[in-house]
């Protein structure tokens, strides 16, 4: 396998696999995300190295050997009806269902959440392994199921095979060294916690086989037979779409183009903005623990200095204006405490969620790439078939397949705006009313100080 050991992956292979990894790594180089410093979501290490010329800038990837996703994910053979349809049943089907909005996945009608709480170290083989597991209880159940780190890896890796449409944003990094550190195992249960919880909010992955056996099987037995189960790759990559039931309405296929370019310029500008707010609120709150407060503390100290000096005079209106001064010290070395602590509290939340985003719109590009050889297709046969060179019904049977991924590309698409809408709105009101908490802390401390010299008589 030329450079690669037998343990790593085909190039190709590993592109339609894990859809993000390219674009999250030139992310962390641009931005030094590596490391107990990133506070979002880093793509998983998968041991696969790249040829550094192949890597383009930004985190949206460019053309990079897009028909091998089509091909090898089995898009070709869909199109053409080769997809084995056994073991079709209603019990494995999704609807899409069209909307005011569009088409959209059919909600679930028993949504849940699931909880990941009480990390504790565990270990096996009389202790010369040692690990971390979550403990995951699921809303719907009331039942705790406990799960290691290596657990996401393989739920993420059955995600990615079957559901080529829909976005699986990356876990975090896996960590070689401070594995067991308090203040990691904090963060990192915090980053499962993202992630499963975008995960439970998708009406398709909620309701899937493989992520119900994730979150709620406890018997060892039986969670093996469902993890070789789920391993088979039943209706995995394209295959999947033999189970979308859509409408019945035939897509405008110029209607439909203009849809997916629409999208795939929205991924591309909302990717290039978000990587400039991440920087500014990163640098924003090393400012705040740094320069902020230094500059702040410097204040504070330089007017404890000059109400030192007032000591020497004994008077006792210069006595309160000592202690009014003495105070305004404080205060003003108080409020640069309270400037490094801030970002905790506003800052941190903020770019840990604008990260996020970074890591579901990586998984865009060979959505779109999919979509885009999809229409190329059916737009050939279209032609084909006005030239006279295949028979109609053949033409009419790739474009309701080809309907079909379009459907299910439109309601996934839908659902992010969906998601980005509430999302960013829950992120922005939580950022603004912790500033203003922030705010109206230094206004009452200011203003407290300010009584004070209200009480010298002059």
């Amino acid at each position: 396998m030329s450079q690669y050991d037998k343990k790593s992956r085909k190039p190709e292979y590993h592109q339609m696999k894990s859809r993000s990894t390219m674009s999250m790594a030139v992310q962390r180089a641009e931005y030094g995300l590596n490391g107990q410093g990133n506070f979002g979501l880093n793509a998983p290490n998968r041991d696969f190295r790249k040829n550094s010329a192949d890597i383009k800038t930004g985190t949206v990837r460019k053309n990079y050997s897009r028909f091998s996703v089509f091909s090898k994910s089995g898009g070709e053979a869909y199109l053409m009806g080769n997809v084995s349809k056994k073991s079709l049943s209603p019990a494995g089907s999704v609807t899409i269902i069209e909307t005011d909005e569009g088409p959209q996945w059919e909600p679930d009608t028993n949504p849940f959440q699931a909880q990941i709480r009480n990390p504790k170290k565990e270990s096996k083989l009389k202790g010369i392994k040692s690990f971390i597991c979550y403990q995951i209880t699921p809303t719907n159940t009331g039942i705790q199921v406990s799960r290691r780190y290596k657990h996401f890896d393989w739920l993420y890796e059955r995600l990615v095979d079957k559901f080529i449409t829909i976005c699986i944003p990356a876990l975090p990094d896996k960590q070689v060294t401070g594995r067991y550190e308090d203040t990691f195992i904090e963060k990192r249960m915090e980053q499962l916690q993202r992630w499963l919880t975008r995960m439970t909010n998708h009406p398709v992955i909620s309701r899937s086989e493989v992520f119900q056996h994730f979150v709620t099987c406890t018997d060892e037995k039986l969670w093996k037979v469902g993890k070789r189960k789920a391993e088979k790759g039943d209706f995995a990559g394209a295959a999947f779409f033999s189970l979308v039931q859509t409408p019945q309405t035939p897509l405008e296929l110029n209607h439909v183009e203009a849809h997916h370019d629409s999208f795939h310029k929205f991924v591309k500008s909302m990717d290039e903005s978000l990587k400039h707010v991440i920087l500014a609120v990163h640098d924003h709150s090393k400012k705040h623990i740094g320069p902020f407060k230094r500059e702040y503390n410097k204040l504070g100290a330089s007017f404890t200095s000059l109400a030192n000096s007032f000591e020497l005079d004994n008077g006792l209106q210069s006595q309160r204006l000592t202690m009014a001064l003495q105070h305004t010290g404080k205060t003003y070395t108080e409020i640069g405490d309270l400037y490094a602590i801030q970002p905790r509290e506003d800052l941190y939340p903020l770019e840990d969620s604008m990260r996020e985003y970074t890591g579901m719109l990586a998984c865009f590009p060979d959505m779109i790439s999919f979509h885009k050889h999809t229409l190329s297709t059916e737009r050939e046969y279209q032609k084909s078939q006005e030239d006279g060179k295949i028979d109609g019904l053949d033409a009419e049977q790739v474009r309701r397949r080809a309907d079909v991924i379009s459907y299910s590309m439109m309601a996934e698409m839908n659902h992010f705006h969906q998601e980005r809408v509430k999302d960013y709105k829950d992120m922005m009101q939580k950022y603004l009313q912790e500033q203003i908490k922030f705010y109206e802390t230094i206004t009452n401390k200011l203003q407290e100080n300010l009584a004070m010299y209200g009480d010298i008589n002059t």
